[in-house]
Protein backbone atom coordinates (compact mmCIF):
# COMPACT_ATOMS: atom_id res chain seq x y z
CA UNK A 1 0.00 0.00 0.00
CA UNK A 2 1.90 3.40 -1.05
CA UNK A 3 2.19 5.26 1.72
CA UNK A 4 -0.45 8.39 2.31
CA UNK A 5 1.42 11.95 2.77
CA UNK A 6 -1.68 13.25 4.27
CA UNK A 7 -1.88 17.30 5.40
CA UNK A 8 -5.05 19.07 6.77
CA UNK A 9 -6.63 21.77 5.21
CA UNK A 10 -8.00 24.87 7.20
CA UNK A 11 -8.67 28.43 6.79
CA UNK A 12 -8.01 30.78 9.30
CA UNK A 13 -10.19 34.05 8.12
CA UNK A 14 -12.50 34.15 5.23
CA UNK A 15 -11.44 36.49 2.70
CA UNK A 16 -13.28 37.60 -0.06
CA UNK A 17 -12.36 37.38 -3.64
CA UNK A 18 -12.81 39.50 -6.24
CA UNK A 19 -13.54 38.83 -9.78
CA UNK A 20 -11.73 40.31 -13.20
CA UNK A 21 -12.38 39.86 -16.50
CA UNK A 22 -9.52 40.02 -18.68
CA UNK A 23 -6.66 38.45 -20.66
CA UNK A 24 -5.09 35.55 -19.78
CA UNK A 25 -1.62 35.67 -18.31
CA UNK A 26 1.74 33.75 -18.20
CA UNK A 27 2.77 30.34 -17.60
CA UNK A 28 3.52 29.48 -13.99
CA UNK A 29 6.44 27.15 -15.67
CA UNK A 30 8.47 29.86 -16.68
CA UNK A 31 9.53 33.44 -14.70
CA UNK A 32 7.11 36.16 -15.10
CA UNK A 33 9.37 39.02 -16.89
CA UNK A 34 7.60 41.91 -15.23
CA UNK A 35 7.08 40.83 -11.65
CA UNK A 36 10.82 38.77 -11.53
CA UNK A 37 11.93 36.15 -9.30
CA UNK A 38 9.82 35.76 -5.68
CA UNK A 39 11.93 37.76 -2.99
CA UNK A 40 13.72 35.50 -0.53
CA UNK A 41 14.15 38.08 1.84
CA UNK A 42 14.89 37.82 5.81
CA UNK A 43 11.77 35.85 8.17
CA UNK A 44 9.48 37.84 9.78
CA UNK A 45 9.90 37.26 13.61
CA UNK A 46 5.98 38.15 14.16
CA UNK A 47 5.31 34.42 12.63
CA UNK A 48 7.90 32.56 14.54
CA UNK A 49 10.51 32.98 11.27
CA UNK A 50 8.98 32.60 8.45
CA UNK A 51 8.32 34.59 5.51
CA UNK A 52 4.90 36.39 5.34
CA UNK A 53 3.60 36.26 1.11
CA UNK A 54 1.47 39.04 -0.41
CA UNK A 55 0.56 36.77 -3.42
CA UNK A 56 -0.57 33.15 -3.64
CA UNK A 57 -3.35 30.49 -3.13
CA UNK A 58 -6.56 31.15 -1.54
CA UNK A 59 -7.68 28.75 0.78
CA UNK A 60 -9.72 26.42 -0.95
CA UNK A 61 -12.26 26.55 1.82
CA UNK A 62 -12.96 30.64 1.46
CA UNK A 63 -14.14 29.80 -2.36
CA UNK A 64 -13.55 27.64 -5.42
CA UNK A 65 -14.29 28.14 -9.41
CA UNK A 66 -15.89 25.36 -11.00
CA UNK A 67 -14.22 23.29 -13.57
CA UNK A 68 -16.36 22.11 -16.60
CA UNK A 69 -13.62 19.06 -17.07
CA UNK A 70 -12.35 18.48 -14.03
CA UNK A 71 -9.19 15.93 -13.74
CA UNK A 72 -6.47 15.79 -11.15
CA UNK A 73 -3.94 18.09 -9.99
CA UNK A 74 -0.53 18.39 -11.60
CA UNK A 75 2.53 16.05 -9.77
CA UNK A 76 4.98 17.74 -7.59
CA UNK A 77 8.35 16.36 -7.39
CA UNK A 78 9.11 16.63 -3.61
CA UNK A 79 6.94 15.10 -0.81
CA UNK A 80 4.79 17.63 1.23
CA UNK A 81 6.65 18.54 4.88
CA UNK A 82 5.69 15.37 7.49
CA UNK A 83 5.57 17.98 10.09
CA UNK A 84 1.82 19.43 10.69
CA UNK A 85 2.16 23.10 11.27
CA UNK A 86 0.00 23.58 14.92
CA UNK A 87 -1.92 26.75 14.16
CA UNK A 88 -3.51 29.01 17.33
CA UNK A 89 -6.22 30.53 15.95
CA UNK A 90 -5.92 35.03 16.37
CA UNK A 91 -7.94 36.10 19.62
CA UNK A 92 -10.75 37.94 17.50
CA UNK A 93 -12.81 36.67 14.93
CA UNK A 94 -15.50 38.48 12.74
CA UNK A 95 -19.29 38.18 13.80
CA UNK A 96 -21.88 36.08 11.59
CA UNK A 97 -24.17 33.90 11.46
CA UNK A 98 -21.63 30.07 12.22
CA UNK A 99 -18.22 31.79 12.06
CA UNK A 100 -15.72 28.79 13.01
CA UNK A 101 -12.33 28.50 12.11
CA UNK A 102 -10.30 26.17 9.55
CA UNK A 103 -7.28 25.09 9.55
CA UNK A 104 -4.30 25.74 6.95
CA UNK A 105 -2.47 23.32 4.82
CA UNK A 106 0.83 22.79 2.68
CA UNK A 107 0.32 24.02 -0.82
CA UNK A 108 2.93 23.57 -3.53
CA UNK A 109 4.79 26.86 -4.92
CA UNK A 110 6.07 25.84 -8.47
CA UNK A 111 7.96 29.47 -8.78
CA UNK A 112 9.86 28.82 -5.64
CA UNK A 113 10.20 24.92 -5.58
CA UNK A 114 9.19 24.35 -2.40
CA UNK A 115 6.14 24.43 -0.37
CA UNK A 116 4.64 27.05 1.74
CA UNK A 117 1.80 26.93 3.93
CA UNK A 118 -1.20 28.28 3.29
CA UNK A 119 -2.53 30.07 6.50
CA UNK A 120 -6.09 28.97 8.37
CA UNK A 121 -9.40 31.01 8.22
CA UNK A 122 -12.20 32.39 9.73
CA UNK A 123 -15.20 31.26 7.96
CA UNK A 124 -18.82 31.77 7.91
CA UNK A 125 -19.98 28.37 7.29
CA UNK A 126 -22.16 27.96 4.46
CA UNK A 127 -25.67 26.36 5.72
CA UNK A 128 -26.61 22.72 5.25
CA UNK A 129 -22.64 22.08 4.43
CA UNK A 130 -19.92 21.09 6.18
CA UNK A 131 -15.89 20.84 5.19
CA UNK A 132 -14.00 17.77 4.15
CA UNK A 133 -10.40 18.36 3.79
CA UNK A 134 -8.11 17.82 1.00
CA UNK A 135 -5.06 15.78 1.37
CA UNK A 136 -1.69 15.01 -0.32
CA UNK A 137 -0.81 11.17 -1.80
CA UNK A 138 1.88 9.55 -3.69
CA UNK A 139 1.48 8.66 -7.27
CA UNK A 140 3.64 7.36 -10.15
CA UNK A 141 5.86 10.15 -10.42
CA UNK A 142 5.65 12.08 -7.44
CA UNK A 143 2.88 13.44 -5.38
CA UNK A 144 -0.67 15.31 -6.06
CA UNK A 145 -3.19 17.14 -3.91
CA UNK A 146 -7.03 15.58 -3.53
CA UNK A 147 -8.99 18.64 -2.87
CA UNK A 148 -11.23 20.03 -0.20
CA UNK A 149 -14.79 20.40 -0.48
CA UNK A 150 -17.71 21.67 1.18
CA UNK A 151 -20.23 18.82 1.08
CA UNK A 152 -23.58 18.51 2.37
CA UNK A 153 -24.95 17.45 5.61
CA UNK A 154 -28.20 15.85 4.49
CA UNK A 155 -25.53 13.42 2.07
CA UNK A 156 -25.06 11.76 5.75
CA UNK A 157 -21.51 10.62 5.49
CA UNK A 158 -22.21 8.94 2.27
CA UNK A 159 -20.59 9.95 -1.15
CA UNK A 160 -21.07 8.37 -4.51
CA UNK A 161 -17.35 7.78 -6.48
CA UNK A 162 -18.31 8.16 -10.27
CA UNK A 163 -16.55 7.40 -13.24
CA UNK A 164 -14.67 10.46 -14.85
CA UNK A 165 -17.69 12.84 -16.78
CA UNK A 166 -17.60 13.22 -20.10
CA UNK A 167 -16.24 16.46 -21.58
CA UNK A 168 -19.07 19.21 -20.85
CA UNK A 169 -21.23 20.65 -23.67
CA UNK A 170 -21.88 24.06 -21.37
CA UNK A 171 -21.44 26.52 -24.31
CA UNK A 172 -23.13 29.81 -22.02
CA UNK A 173 -26.70 30.82 -22.42
CA UNK A 174 -28.92 29.96 -25.17
CA UNK A 175 -32.16 31.83 -24.40
CA UNK A 176 -32.60 35.74 -23.09
CA UNK A 177 -32.09 36.69 -20.14
CA UNK A 178 -35.69 37.33 -18.19
CA UNK A 179 -34.40 40.18 -16.19
CA UNK A 180 -31.35 41.93 -15.16
CA UNK A 181 -30.82 40.21 -11.75
CA UNK A 182 -30.95 36.65 -13.41
CA UNK A 183 -27.12 34.69 -13.41
CA UNK A 184 -26.54 31.76 -15.78
CA UNK A 185 -25.67 28.77 -14.34
CA UNK A 186 -23.98 26.06 -16.12
CA UNK A 187 -25.25 22.90 -16.77
CA UNK A 188 -23.18 19.49 -15.94
CA UNK A 189 -23.14 15.73 -16.31
CA UNK A 190 -25.64 13.83 -13.90
CA UNK A 191 -25.33 10.48 -13.08
CA UNK A 192 -28.44 8.31 -14.03
CA UNK A 193 -28.49 4.64 -12.87
CA UNK A 194 -25.84 3.37 -15.16
CA UNK A 195 -25.02 6.43 -17.51
CA UNK A 196 -24.29 10.30 -17.94
CA UNK A 197 -27.00 12.28 -18.71
CA UNK A 198 -26.47 16.29 -19.29
CA UNK A 199 -28.17 18.82 -17.14
CA UNK A 200 -28.66 21.86 -18.88
CA UNK A 201 -27.63 25.27 -17.98
CA UNK A 202 -30.47 27.56 -16.51
CA UNK A 203 -30.86 30.78 -15.10
CA UNK A 204 -30.67 31.75 -11.66
CA UNK A 205 -32.19 34.98 -9.75
CA UNK A 206 -28.99 37.02 -8.00
CA UNK A 207 -29.68 37.10 -4.17
CA UNK A 208 -27.70 40.35 -2.39
CA UNK A 209 -26.58 38.55 0.29
CA UNK A 210 -26.43 35.05 -1.28
CA UNK A 211 -23.54 33.28 -3.97
CA UNK A 212 -24.91 30.35 -5.86
CA UNK A 213 -22.31 27.35 -6.25
CA UNK A 214 -23.77 25.57 -8.94
CA UNK A 215 -23.00 21.60 -8.98
CA UNK A 216 -19.42 20.50 -9.47
CA UNK A 217 -17.50 17.28 -9.43
CA UNK A 218 -14.07 16.61 -7.58
CA UNK A 219 -11.10 14.06 -8.67
CA UNK A 220 -10.47 12.09 -6.35
CA UNK A 221 -8.24 8.40 -6.45
CA UNK A 222 -11.81 6.95 -6.15
CA UNK A 223 -13.51 8.76 -8.56
CA UNK A 224 -15.28 11.58 -9.17
CA UNK A 225 -17.39 13.19 -6.44
CA UNK A 226 -20.56 15.04 -6.86
CA UNK A 227 -21.03 17.73 -5.20
CA UNK A 228 -24.83 19.53 -5.28
CA UNK A 229 -25.04 23.49 -5.79
CA UNK A 230 -25.95 25.72 -2.13
CA UNK A 231 -26.29 28.63 -1.51
CA UNK A 232 -23.13 30.30 -0.19
CA UNK A 233 -22.45 34.20 1.76
CA UNK A 234 -20.87 36.73 -0.30
CA UNK A 235 -16.93 37.13 -0.27
CA UNK A 236 -17.23 39.97 1.97
CA UNK A 237 -19.49 38.30 4.54
CA UNK A 238 -17.46 34.80 4.67
CA UNK A 239 -15.10 35.86 6.63
CA UNK A 240 -11.28 36.77 7.62
CA UNK A 241 -8.44 35.27 4.63
CA UNK A 242 -4.41 34.98 5.94
CA UNK A 243 -1.30 35.65 4.28
CA UNK A 244 0.02 32.66 3.69
CA UNK A 245 3.97 32.01 4.53
CA UNK A 246 6.84 30.62 3.59
CA UNK A 247 8.73 28.53 6.72
CA UNK A 248 11.73 27.01 6.53
CA UNK A 249 12.05 23.39 7.86
CA UNK A 250 14.28 25.06 10.75
CA UNK A 251 11.07 26.65 11.85
CA UNK A 252 8.22 24.30 11.82
CA UNK A 253 10.85 21.43 13.39
CA UNK A 254 10.78 23.46 16.40
CA UNK A 255 9.23 20.82 18.97
CA UNK A 256 7.24 23.46 20.29
CA UNK A 257 6.51 25.84 17.42
CA UNK A 258 3.03 27.16 16.93
CA UNK A 259 1.76 29.34 14.54
CA UNK A 260 -0.88 32.40 14.57
CA UNK A 261 -2.08 34.07 11.85
CA UNK A 262 -1.74 37.64 12.29
CA UNK A 263 -1.48 38.89 8.46
CA UNK A 264 -4.88 39.56 7.24
CA UNK A 265 -5.71 39.60 3.59
CA UNK A 266 -8.71 42.49 3.28
CA UNK A 267 -11.14 42.06 0.54
CA UNK A 268 -10.52 45.17 -1.07
CA UNK A 269 -7.08 44.24 -2.41
CA UNK A 270 -8.39 40.29 -2.81
CA UNK A 271 -10.77 42.04 -5.57
CA UNK A 272 -8.21 44.07 -7.24
CA UNK A 273 -5.21 41.27 -7.41
CA UNK A 274 -7.48 38.37 -7.93
CA UNK A 275 -6.70 35.42 -10.73
CA UNK A 276 -7.26 31.75 -11.28
CA UNK A 277 -5.34 28.81 -12.23
CA UNK A 278 -7.11 26.43 -14.41
CA UNK A 279 -5.11 23.64 -13.81
CA UNK A 280 -5.82 23.56 -10.04
CA UNK A 281 -8.55 24.97 -10.25
CA UNK A 282 -7.70 27.62 -7.44
CA UNK A 283 -8.16 31.54 -6.98
CA UNK A 284 -4.72 33.13 -6.33
CA UNK A 285 -4.29 36.47 -5.26
CA UNK A 286 -1.66 39.18 -6.10
CA UNK A 287 1.03 40.11 -8.88
CA UNK A 288 0.25 37.37 -11.56
CA UNK A 289 0.30 39.89 -14.12
CA UNK A 290 2.92 39.67 -16.95
CA UNK A 291 3.31 37.47 -20.05
CA UNK A 292 0.37 35.80 -22.00
CA UNK A 293 -0.41 32.50 -22.67
CA UNK A 294 -2.41 29.31 -21.00
CA UNK A 295 0.14 26.39 -21.63
CA UNK A 296 -1.57 23.33 -20.42
CA UNK A 297 -3.71 25.41 -18.32
CA UNK A 298 -0.82 26.21 -15.94
CA UNK A 299 -1.06 29.80 -16.35
CA UNK A 300 -3.10 32.89 -14.43
CA UNK A 301 -6.53 33.96 -16.04
CA UNK A 302 -8.26 37.32 -14.34
CA UNK A 303 -11.16 36.16 -12.83
CA UNK A 304 -13.49 38.20 -14.80
CA UNK A 305 -12.29 36.82 -17.74
CA UNK A 306 -12.43 33.01 -16.52
CA UNK A 307 -15.74 32.30 -17.81
CA UNK A 308 -14.70 33.99 -21.42
CA UNK A 309 -11.98 31.27 -21.45
CA UNK A 310 -14.99 28.49 -21.82
CA UNK A 311 -12.45 26.87 -19.13
CA UNK A 312 -14.95 26.58 -16.16
CA UNK A 313 -17.11 29.21 -14.21
CA UNK A 314 -16.61 31.52 -11.55
CA UNK A 315 -19.70 31.89 -8.97
CA UNK A 316 -18.39 34.98 -7.32
CA UNK A 317 -17.75 37.19 -10.43
CA UNK A 318 -21.69 36.07 -12.10
CA UNK A 319 -23.01 37.01 -8.78
CA UNK A 320 -21.07 40.41 -8.42
CA UNK A 321 -21.64 41.38 -12.15
CA UNK A 322 -25.52 41.06 -12.28
CA UNK A 323 -25.89 42.50 -8.78
CA UNK A 324 -23.76 45.65 -10.72
CA UNK A 325 -25.54 45.10 -13.52
CA UNK A 326 -26.61 49.02 -13.43
CA UNK A 327 -23.02 50.18 -12.30
CA UNK A 328 -21.14 49.26 -15.88
CA UNK A 329 -18.23 51.12 -14.24
CA UNK A 330 -18.18 48.52 -11.89
CA UNK A 331 -16.70 46.14 -14.76
CA UNK A 332 -14.97 48.64 -16.55
CA UNK A 333 -12.83 49.85 -13.67
CA UNK A 334 -11.75 45.99 -12.91
CA UNK A 335 -10.62 45.82 -16.57
CA UNK A 336 -8.91 49.36 -16.65
CA UNK A 337 -7.05 48.18 -13.48
CA UNK A 338 -5.81 44.87 -14.58
CA UNK A 339 -4.46 47.03 -17.84
CA UNK A 340 -2.72 49.37 -16.00
CA UNK A 341 -0.99 46.55 -13.64
CA UNK A 342 0.42 44.96 -16.83
CA UNK A 343 1.41 48.19 -18.25
CA UNK A 344 2.95 49.62 -14.97
CA UNK A 345 5.08 47.39 -12.83
CA UNK A 346 4.87 50.12 -9.77
CA UNK A 347 1.44 49.63 -9.28
CA UNK A 348 1.38 46.05 -9.03
CA UNK A 349 1.72 44.54 -5.46
CA UNK A 350 4.96 43.43 -3.91
CA UNK A 351 5.08 39.30 -3.34
CA UNK A 352 5.86 39.64 0.37
CA UNK A 353 4.98 42.08 2.93
CA UNK A 354 8.31 43.06 3.98
CA UNK A 355 8.34 44.38 0.76
CA UNK A 356 5.33 46.20 1.70
CA UNK A 357 6.09 48.03 4.35
CA UNK A 358 7.86 51.24 2.58
CA UNK A 359 4.76 52.05 1.65
CA UNK A 360 2.53 51.21 4.62
CA UNK A 361 2.81 53.51 8.02
CA UNK A 362 2.74 52.11 11.50
CA UNK A 363 -1.28 50.53 11.00
CA UNK A 364 -0.98 49.29 7.56
CA UNK A 365 -2.46 52.69 6.05
CA UNK A 366 -0.83 53.65 3.17
CA UNK A 367 1.56 56.62 3.30
CA UNK A 368 0.59 58.65 0.61
CA UNK A 369 -2.20 58.28 -1.95
CA UNK A 370 -0.23 57.41 -4.85
CA UNK A 371 0.85 54.44 -2.76
CA UNK A 372 -3.07 53.09 -2.29
CA UNK A 373 -2.97 51.42 -5.42
CA UNK A 374 -2.90 47.77 -5.41
CA UNK A 375 -0.11 47.79 -2.54
CA UNK A 376 -2.48 46.87 0.24
CA UNK A 377 -2.85 43.51 0.45
CA UNK A 378 -1.30 41.99 3.85
CA UNK A 379 -2.28 44.11 6.46
CA UNK A 380 -1.05 43.15 10.07
CA UNK A 381 -4.46 41.62 11.96
CA UNK A 382 -4.57 43.70 15.28
CA UNK A 383 -4.51 46.93 14.13
CA UNK A 384 -6.78 46.04 10.66
CA UNK A 385 -8.87 44.56 12.95
CA UNK A 386 -9.84 47.69 15.29
CA UNK A 387 -10.50 50.15 11.94
CA UNK A 388 -13.79 51.08 11.51
CA UNK A 389 -13.70 50.83 7.63
CA UNK A 390 -12.69 46.63 7.81
CA UNK A 391 -17.13 45.40 6.79
CA UNK A 392 -16.69 43.33 9.56
CA UNK A 393 -17.45 43.49 13.27
CA UNK A 394 -14.99 41.61 15.79
CA UNK A 395 -15.84 39.85 18.49
CA UNK A 396 -13.49 38.66 21.14
CA UNK A 397 -12.12 34.99 21.03
CA UNK A 398 -11.49 33.50 24.64
CA UNK A 399 -8.69 31.67 25.65
CA UNK A 400 -10.50 28.50 26.51
CA UNK A 401 -12.63 28.47 23.05
CA UNK A 402 -9.02 29.27 21.30
CA UNK A 403 -8.02 25.77 22.96
CA UNK A 404 -10.67 24.42 22.15
CA UNK A 405 -10.46 25.51 18.27
CA UNK A 406 -6.66 24.58 18.42
CA UNK A 407 -7.67 20.99 19.65
CA UNK A 408 -10.45 20.42 17.00
CA UNK A 409 -7.53 20.54 14.27
CA UNK A 410 -6.87 17.03 15.46
CA UNK A 411 -10.08 15.76 14.47
CA UNK A 412 -10.10 17.48 11.65
CA UNK A 413 -6.74 15.55 10.55
CA UNK A 414 -8.88 12.40 11.68
CA UNK A 415 -11.31 13.28 8.99
CA UNK A 416 -8.74 14.11 6.79
CA UNK A 417 -6.62 10.80 6.95
CA UNK A 418 -9.92 8.86 7.31
CA UNK A 419 -10.88 9.97 3.53
CA UNK A 420 -7.31 9.40 2.43
CA UNK A 421 -7.28 5.88 3.64
CA UNK A 422 -10.92 5.26 2.05
CA UNK A 423 -10.69 6.87 -1.62
CA UNK A 424 -6.92 4.85 -1.30
CA UNK A 425 -8.43 1.76 -0.80
CA UNK A 426 -11.25 2.14 -3.11
CA UNK A 427 -8.94 3.59 -5.95
CA UNK A 428 -9.39 3.02 -9.70
CA UNK A 429 -7.30 0.66 -11.30
CA UNK A 430 -5.90 2.34 -14.05
CA UNK A 431 -5.79 -0.93 -15.99
CA UNK A 432 -9.63 -1.27 -16.21
CA UNK A 433 -11.44 0.48 -19.32
CA UNK A 434 -13.35 3.45 -18.47
CA UNK A 435 -16.62 1.91 -20.27
CA UNK A 436 -16.36 -0.83 -17.02
CA UNK A 437 -15.52 1.43 -14.38
CA UNK A 438 -18.36 1.32 -11.94
CA UNK A 439 -19.75 3.67 -9.48
CA UNK A 440 -18.83 3.22 -5.47
CA UNK A 441 -20.48 4.36 -2.58
CA UNK A 442 -17.71 4.99 0.59
CA UNK A 443 -18.81 5.97 3.93
CA UNK A 444 -16.89 9.10 5.67
CA UNK A 445 -16.81 10.57 8.91
CA UNK A 446 -18.53 14.30 9.64
CA UNK A 447 -15.99 16.87 9.91
CA UNK A 448 -15.96 18.98 12.80
CA UNK A 449 -16.24 22.10 11.01
CA UNK A 450 -19.96 21.66 10.16
CA UNK A 451 -23.03 24.33 9.79
CA UNK A 452 -25.40 24.68 13.11
CA UNK A 453 -28.30 23.32 12.72
CA UNK A 454 -29.96 26.65 13.19
CA UNK A 455 -27.33 29.52 12.28
CA UNK A 456 -27.46 33.03 14.03
CA UNK A 457 -28.04 35.22 10.94
CA UNK A 458 -26.83 38.20 12.86
CA UNK A 459 -25.13 39.71 10.21
CA UNK A 460 -26.29 43.37 8.86
CA UNK A 461 -28.34 42.14 5.87
CA UNK A 462 -28.39 38.70 5.85
CA UNK A 463 -31.68 36.55 5.72
CA UNK A 464 -31.95 32.58 5.89
CA UNK A 465 -30.44 31.31 2.47
CA UNK A 466 -33.44 30.88 -0.34
CA UNK A 467 -34.63 27.69 -1.50
CA UNK A 468 -32.32 26.03 -4.24
CA UNK A 469 -33.52 26.81 -7.93
CA UNK A 470 -36.07 25.35 -9.24
CA UNK A 471 -34.55 24.02 -12.22
CA UNK A 472 -31.04 22.57 -10.11
CA UNK A 473 -33.96 20.64 -8.26
CA UNK A 474 -35.48 19.30 -11.46
CA UNK A 475 -32.05 17.26 -11.95
CA UNK A 476 -30.88 15.00 -9.31
CA UNK A 477 -28.32 11.76 -10.14
CA UNK A 478 -29.74 8.45 -9.15
CA UNK A 479 -27.55 5.37 -8.66
CA UNK A 480 -27.11 1.77 -8.70
CA UNK A 481 -24.26 0.57 -6.21
CA UNK A 482 -24.49 -2.41 -8.11
CA UNK A 483 -23.34 -2.96 -11.49
CA UNK A 484 -26.38 -3.01 -14.00
CA UNK A 485 -27.59 -6.85 -15.03
CA UNK A 486 -27.60 -6.89 -18.86
CA UNK A 487 -29.74 -9.30 -20.98
CA UNK A 488 -29.96 -9.54 -24.27
CA UNK A 489 -32.79 -7.77 -25.93
CA UNK A 490 -34.54 -4.41 -26.83
CA UNK A 491 -32.95 -0.95 -26.00
CA UNK A 492 -33.76 0.17 -22.64
CA UNK A 493 -36.14 3.17 -22.10
CA UNK A 494 -34.75 7.02 -22.53
CA UNK A 495 -34.05 8.18 -19.14
CA UNK A 496 -35.91 11.54 -19.29
CA UNK A 497 -36.05 14.31 -16.87
CA UNK A 498 -39.02 15.01 -14.34
CA UNK A 499 -41.40 17.21 -16.61
CA UNK A 500 -43.50 20.35 -14.73
CA UNK A 501 -47.37 19.65 -14.57
CA UNK A 502 -47.61 23.55 -13.78
CA UNK A 503 -46.34 26.19 -15.86
CA UNK A 504 -43.12 27.71 -15.31
CA UNK A 505 -42.47 30.79 -13.66
CA UNK A 506 -40.76 33.82 -14.83
CA UNK A 507 -37.25 32.62 -13.44
CA UNK A 508 -37.57 28.52 -13.98
CA UNK A 509 -34.70 26.83 -16.38
CA UNK A 510 -35.62 27.92 -20.08
CA UNK A 511 -36.06 25.14 -22.88
CA UNK A 512 -32.96 23.78 -23.96
CA UNK A 513 -32.05 21.95 -27.25
CA UNK A 514 -29.66 19.61 -25.29
CA UNK A 515 -32.14 18.84 -22.42
CA UNK A 516 -31.99 15.15 -20.49
CA UNK A 517 -29.62 14.43 -23.35
CA UNK A 518 -27.89 11.27 -22.80
CA UNK A 519 -24.31 10.27 -22.80
CA UNK A 520 -22.91 6.33 -23.45
CA UNK A 521 -19.74 5.28 -21.32
CA UNK A 522 -16.80 5.87 -23.55
CA UNK A 523 -16.53 2.86 -25.79
CA UNK A 524 -20.08 1.88 -24.95
CA UNK A 525 -22.73 0.87 -27.32
CA UNK A 526 -25.71 3.13 -28.14
CA UNK A 527 -28.84 2.54 -25.80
Amino acid sequence: MAELWVRRVGLRSALALGLIHGAIVGPASGQDPFAGPPPQGQGDPAIGGGQVLARGPIHEAFAEPIAFNPAPGPVTPQPPPQTQIEEQPPAQKPQGADVEWIPGYWAWDDERNDYIWISGIWRDIPPGRHWMPGYWNQVANGFQYTPGFWASVAANGQFDYLPQPPQSLEVGPNTPQPGEDFAWAPGSWTWAQDRYVWRPGYWVQAQPNWVWVPSSYVPTPGGYVYNDGYWDYPVANRGVQFAPVAFGPQVYAQQSFAYTPSYALPVSGLLANLFIRPNQNRYYYGDYYGSSGLAGGAGYVPWFGYGQSRLGYDPLYSSMSVLNARRPEWDRGLRDEYRYRVDHREARPPATFAAQRPFLGDEGRPNRIEDTRGVGLARPFNAWASRPDTGHRFVPVGDDHRAELARRQGEVRDVQQARARQEFQGRINPEVRREDQRPQRLDLPRSPVVAAREPRFQSPGLARPPVQPEAHQNFRPTFNQAPPHREPGPAQPRVEPRRESQPRPPHAEPRNENRGAEHERPGGKPR
